[in-house]
């Protein structure tokens, strides 16, 4: 079944600009839109770095894909399209520079305190490192986005039932990888 917006108004502040007129999950997209994290997706790659050419997959095109082909499979389930949209905008957001490269130097060096996760940082850069608010730290996000998320930090220890717009954003991450990986 899918999530209703009407149902996902749970956010840690209030803010005036929660709007009675937009539903929460687009609030939820034009937040992660406006984002310094999202901005600095232009310049990553996806899986090859300092190449110099125009045809290897950039992050933000791999997450533009993802969002496309998971609200395609949405509408046809007749999930709730802005909800897979804000999850995948947000999905890759915690990557840092030179690939999958730029994660393992990243896992390798933090060994000590737990390792490095892009799934787990992009919950960090949501919750407390984006200042769009002068009252809070984050962007604010609904629950249902932040559950999404953490989906993807540990999926053996998610909820037994992820949300099915998580799990179409999944299946559509898997697609677009797989095929990029290929073209690259």
């Amino acid at each position: 079944m899918a999530t209703k917006s009407g149902q996902g108004i749970r956010r840690r502040h209030e803010t005036r600009l929660d709007s009675d007129y937009r539903q929460s999950f687009s609030l939820d997209v034009d937040r992660i839109l406006h984002s310094r994290a999202y901005a600095r997706y232009i310049d990553k790659t996806q899986v090859f770095y300092l190449i110099q050419n125009d045809h290897i997959t950039h992050r933000v095109l791999h997450v533009q894909l993802v969002s496309k082909i998971a609200r395609t499979i949405g509408r046809f389930l007749r999930l709730n399209e802005d909800l897979i949209e804000a999850l995948a905008l947000m999905h890759d957001i915690g990557h840092p520079p030179y690939g999958h490269a730029g994660e393992d130097a990243l896992d390798e060096v933090a060994r000590d305190v737990g390792g490095f996760s892009h799934n787990q940082f992009a919950l960090t850069l949501v919750e407390e490192l984006e200042r769009r608010y002068s009252a809070f730290p984050g962007l604010n996000l609904s629950s249902e986005v932040l559950e999404g998320q953490r989906m993807r930090v540990d999926k053996q220890a998610a909820a037994s039932r992820p949300l099915l717009e998580a799990q179409v954003v999944d299946t559509a991450d898997s697609i677009t990888y797989n095929a990029h990986d290929v073209d690259d």
